[in-house]
């Protein structure tokens, strides 16, 4: 559990709130990562393994010592890399980890069924946790009217939250900051239907 049931309330009642006024379907997602990398972990277990065996070879070391060595250092770096999953993602670039997280978020948005919405208004709010990776993700009708230039903007101000362990206030905050051009842009209709859930989806 990411967030408690005060807090979920907290960011479904503010969801309910804003989709009174706006046609528009929020949907707030939260996930601890978005990737198992067990790839990841192989390669850098290799890695380090490579570079301590070539320090190794500055010593004599017999063969079955220096086999010894290798196969120690792989599965102990393989081991914490797997167990300490932070510390794995310490190692990777922000770009790659990023990109990751994206992709992930992009694939929920459509297994969850987000872009089945009759009125096409769906805004899905993801949190990757270990990434500190925030997306905002809009259906077709929400881009024709809003620019993703946009949302990044409240993204920025989101992954500050987020880093600092604040995420339901960075959830509050930024549903919050796109009340009055929702409200604008997609006024609530007198036909409205609610098709998506305000309650907090934890993956």
């Amino acid at each position: 559990m990411y967030l408690n049931d005060n807090e979920k309330n907290l960011i479904s009642k503010e969801i309910e709130e804003l989709e009174k006024k706006s046609s528009s379907e929020l949907v707030a997602v939260v996930t601890k990562q978005c990737s198992s990398y067990k790839f990841e972990t192989v390669v850098l277990s290799l890695f380090i393994t490579i570079i301590i065996s070539i320090f190794a070879l500055l010593f004599e070391i017999s063969a079955g010592k220096f086999f010894q060595v290798q196969v120690l250092s792989f599965f102990i770096f393989y081991f914490v890399f797997d167990k300490f999953k932070k510390t794995l993602l310490s190692f990777l670039p922000k770009s790659f980890k990023y990109t990751k997280a994206s992709a992930y978020a992009h694939k929920q948005f459509s297994n969850l069924g987000f872009q089945t919405t009759k009125t096409k208004q769906a805004i899905m709010f993801f949190v990757s946790l270990d990434e500190k990776y925030v997306e905002i993700i809009t259906d077709s009708v929400i881009k024709e009217k809003i620019d993703d230039s946009y949302w990044q903007t409240i993204v920025d101000e989101f992954i500050i939250d987020v880093k600092n362990n604040n995420l339901s206030e960075g959830y509050l905050k930024a549903i919050k900051s796109c009340n009055e051009i929702l409200i604008k842009n997609f006024p609530i209709q007198e036909n409205d239907e609610n098709e998506l859930p305000n309650e907090v989806v934890e993956l």
